[in-house]
């Protein structure tokens, strides 16, 4: 197998996670009314939320912004105002309820000085779940050449991963950084099996502001060092992978030069960009000096979804280094020309079966979404019954009669039974994006089986 052969399978695992050429628009953000810590008592109280982005966003309640993941999902809370804040919250009550009569705006108040503490940490990780399965290695039949440079596997793949705050761009519904990430995991998976392989990522380091460019520009780590593949030490790496910040793409080349000088063997980047170099540098003099440090070391350079003058840029770095340049959306056309035709071998298409993410991949997928769920009904069950607490807290204390007690209690029921709802929404569309995505990696996995058996019985005539 050629080391081109292997870059292109490598595109194929992006291209078949659904790439368009055109971004989707980010999805509009949601204002809310929001308040400080240190706000006053007598400023305007905070709203319920509304949608499962708007209960993200609300700020912890005055006096319980310090209780903890654990206090906040308990799975059995108490219909109280704990007694730690109960004494500070009556003197606050007193002063509102010396106005304020209306049940709705008491329930807008015991949002603001004992809501949930824990929303802000506990419901994005719901919105944001999109499943990860790692995309099958389908090897497409390809052209055999044998007067190329690069003729065979790499002994060392070295993955230099883009995290650059324009992999936070979404595209067909997925961020390009989600899509990446399941791209190098399943081309490493192809490559480890001959290759010794390292990963950098470069761009994760502070923001896209100007404020942390030197950060940014200045931070890339190995953080898969160069050795055998190990499966779940490699993806476990991929997967804490964040994109935030600049494209250090000069920086990133010249680091994995200098780190491996003195490794033996022959050495072969891979670029996955999706933009060009932005902190300054010159990548394509850094790859012409990478591959002068020895005859066999090459710079491939994937080009996922880029415009024209990122493109042409990097088409520049993989020339200087020795490589290829392709574009993730451009598999068709570079197989459509094939000479002489590569099949895979039946043990190949007998386990074809491990591809697909059945089993314990979709069940653990299940799980997180379950747990995460969980976590989040704990805390809203942990504040609707400390509202519930307080209305009878502040009855007891005389400062609203039993009628507007029952009408604050039908509030608090009512929100528990919305926020309910809408996050079981959340859940069933996250399930139901897990079993889109198991079924598509399935029916990929199975139709490529059909036809490479279909190649190889008419390769047999």
């Amino acid at each position: 197998m050629k080391i081109k052969s292997a870059l292109l399978v490598f595109f194929a695992c992006i291209v078949f996670t659904g790439c368009s050429n055109k971004p989707e628009p980010a999805a509009e953000k949601v204002t809310t009314v929001a308040h400080e810590d240190n706000q006053k008592s007598g400023d305007a109280p905070i709203s319920p939320a509304t949608t499962p982005e708007e209960l993200a966003k609300l700020p912890a309640g005055t006096l319980t912004k310090d209780f903890t993941v654990e206090q906040e999902t308990a799975m059995w809370s108490k219909r109280e105002v704990p007694t730690e804040i109960r004494e500070t919250f009556l003197t606050e009550m007193t002063s509102i309820t010396e106005t304020a009569k209306d049940p709705e705006e008491l329930h807008r108040a015991l949002i603001h000085f004992i809501g949930g503490a824990q929303y802000k940490e506990l419901v994005p990780p719901l919105i944001d779940f999109s499943p990860s399965f790692k995309e099958p290695i389908l090897p497409e039949p390809r052209e055999i050449e044998g007067d190329s440079e690069q003729t065979s596997i790499p002994t060392n793949g070295v993955i230099l991963l883009d995290a650059s705050s324009s992999m936070l761009l979404q595209a067909d519904g997925k961020l390009k950084m989600d899509t990446a990430k399941s791209a190098v995991k399943g081309f490493a998976s192809m490559m480890g099996k001959e290759s010794d392989l390292s990963l950098y990522v470069y761009g994760h380091a502070g923001t896209q502001n100007k404020s942390d460019k030197a950060l940014s520009c200045g931070t890339i780590d190995e953080i898969y060092p160069l050795a055998a593949y190990d499966e779940q030490k490699f993806d476990e790496a991929v997967d804490q992978v964040k994109a935030s910040g600049w494209t250090p793409l000069a920086g990133a080349i010249k680091q994995a030069r200098l780190d491996h000088e003195a490794t033996d063997g022959d050495i072969t980047l891979y670029i996955v960009s999706d933009g060009a170099e932005t902190c300054d540098g010159d990548p394509i003099a850094e790859a012409e000096s990478f591959t002068k440090l020895a005859q066999d070391r090459h710079v491939n350079v994937i080009g996922f979804q880029v415009d024209q003058t990122a493109e042409n840029e990097l088409k520049k770095v993989a020339e200087a280094g020795n490589g290829t340049y392709m574009a993730a959306d451009t598999l068709e056309e570079m197989t459509s020309s094939i000479a002489k035709v590569w099949l895979p071998s039946d043990l190949d298409l007998a386990t074809l079966v491990f591809q697909k993410p059945v089993g314990w991949p979709e069940a653990m997928a299940y799980e997180t979404v379950r747990r995460s769920s969980d976590k989040i009904t704990f805390a809203i069950n942990t504040e609707s019954d400390r509202f519930a607490g307080a209305a009878a807290l502040l009855e007891e204390e005389g400062l609203i009669d039993d009628q507007t007690a029952q009408d604050l209690l039908k509030i608090i029921e009512n929100t528990r039974t919305e926020y309910h709802e809408m996050m079981k929404v959340t859940e069933d569309k996250k399930r139901a994006m897990i079993k889109t995505e198991v079924d598509r990696i399935t029916a990929l996995v199975d139709a490529y089986k059909v036809r490479m058996e279909d190649l190889k019985k008419d390769q047999g005539k």
